[in-house]
């Protein structure tokens, strides 16, 4: 059968996949002038530019199972042990996600094979690849690590060095905050590249759909050195975790967290002064900080990023402050209605504004409070079935708050266990120890009747002076 045949993507993500198997199967037996070599090259060079034909291509392995473009493939016996054997020799790399674009020569494609099995040999082999595609010029080729999954197969030598799930959600959240800075520090002089937040928008994916209530805990940070960063870290996180929770797919999930992140990159061309004032801005003041989502527009239209990938992140973006009905703003004539993207991240930039400390109000809302003012406003200000499920994700009192309860004390909301009862948090008491502040003390389960304790209110973190985001980034 000719290549041309696969005209469904499902069939093709399937034979790309095995022409992927078959040449790095060959290409550690077979010298580069053979023919069965010859053909294996062929055949990948073949179904590589069919699925990237203008476009991007993502292999995506997750939990043993391949994601093509953002689907998943579904099992198929005929195809079953070709695509196992594959997914394995990816795991023992602890590569969980390569990019393609087209354009790979015979000798290119080789070459790669090549440095795919050589890899195994290396303590880090997604960062022995990266440096070595760089140093050979495969240009069309990216591999990220495995973020969440340990590699299957006792002799594999990729390792994650030990570091938990509360230091990989640390250590991405201060890359995150690094990251857009280095992006908007970029934009503000001239072109700036977008690989270092593709790749850190696919762990905050990973991580969402591994952790939610961690990720949610994580976007309570509200005095990070620069507040402006961490507020689009923070608005990605939750935008993310609004996505996976009405479960987009896979491509257009990590398409809303680059947008999340980069959603205030117009900023950089808004006074530091405004930024910053304390009070009410100027009736002036005001049209230059309604501006920052346009110059946001222009700065993403000069990232250095395939044109198709700057089309899939260029709307959100742009209508982060538009509300359903296309008030606010920016005014525009050309759009109908407003993108699902857009939609989502106006209410996880709304709700992170909300339960933070700005100059033109006296004092943050309660989580609780924020989500309460934002429903009041559904339909007006936020499209009503996503206002919905925000709730519904978040819970009464949303992870990350601080409580009052009945016997006086302070708790955190940790986590909702049972998700269908959104009044059942599990708390995590605050215990006072004067000048030491609080301390972590028991858990307690509202569905435990031996509890014998209930909730009185939701409370402003800024009131006891406490980072809620600690208590999720320590076990103990």
């Amino acid at each position: 059968m000719e290549m041309t045949d696969y005209l469904k993507p499902e069939q093709s993500g399937y034979e790309f996949l095995k022409s992927l198997y078959y040449l790095i199967k060959n290409a550690r037996i077979y010298r580069d002038d053979n023919e069965l070599m010859n053909r294996c090259v062929a055949r990948f060079r073949s179904a590589l530019d069919i699925l990237t034909e203008g476009d991007e291509l993502n292999i995506h392995l997750w939990r043993g199972r391949f994601h093509v473009q953002g689907e998943r493939l579904r099992y198929r016996r005929d195809s079953a042990a070709v695509i196992d054997a594959l997914g394995e020799y990816l795991s023992q790399r602890g590569i969980g996600h390569i990019l393609f674009t087209e354009g790979a020569s015979h000798e290119e494609a080789i070459a790669f094979a090549r440095l795919l099995h050589d890899s195994v040999t290396s303590d880090d082999p997604p960062g022995m690849l990266e440096q070595a595609f760089v140093e050979k010029g495969l240009s069309w080729v990216r591999v990220f690590a495995t973020l969440n999954e340990e590699p299957s197969g006792a002799g594999s030598k990729y390792h994650t060095q030990g570091e938990g799930r509360y230091e990989k959600a640390r250590n991405i959240y201060i890359n995150a905050v690094e990251v857009v800075k280095e992006v908007a520090a970029k934009a503000s002089q001239g072109v700036a590249g977008i690989r270092k937040a593709r790749r850190l928008a696919q762990n905050i994916v990973d991580l969402v759909r591994e952790d939610t209530s961690l990720m949610l805990g994580l976007a309570t940070i509200k005095d990070y050195d620069d507040y402006t960063y961490a507020h689009s870290v923070n608005v990605a996180l939750l935008a993310t975790c609004l996505g996976n929770y009405i479960q987009m797919p896979d491509m257009s999930l990590e398409h809303l967290t680059v947008c999340g992140l980069l959603h205030d990159l117009g900023k950089v061309g808004v006074s530091k002064k405004i930024l910053n004032k304390q009070g009410e801005l100027s009736s002036g003041e005001w049209d230059e900080m309604k501006a920052h989502p346009l110059i946001g527009v222009r700065k993403i239209l000069r990232l250095n990023a395939p044109q198709k990938l700057r089309s899939k992140i260029i709307l959100g973006p742009f209508e982060h402050h538009l509300n359903p009905d296309l008030s606010g703003y920016p005014q525009t004539v050309f759009m109908s209605k407003v993108s699902l993207i857009g939609k989502i991240l106006r209410i996880a930039d709304v709700y992170e504004a909300l339960t933070s400390h700005r100059g033109y109000r006296p004092r943050a809302f309660a989580p609780d409070e924020a989500l309460r003012k934002m429903w009041g406003e559904r339909g007006k200000s936020f499209d009503p079935v996503l206002m919905k499920c925000f709730v519904q994700m978040m819970g009464i009192y949303p992870i990350g708050s601080i409580v009052e309860l009945t016997d006086g004390g302070f708790a955190l909301v940790m986590d909702y266990p049972d998700d269908t009862r959104k009044n059942a948090p599990l708390l995590l008491r605050l215990e006072d120890k004067g000048d030491k502040g609080f301390i972590r003390g028991d858990t307690l389960k509202l569905t435990d009747q031996s509890a014998n304790v209930g909730i009185v209110r939701g409370i402003r973190t800024q009131a006891l002076g406490v980072q809620s985001a600690e208590y999720f980034l320590h076990d103990k």
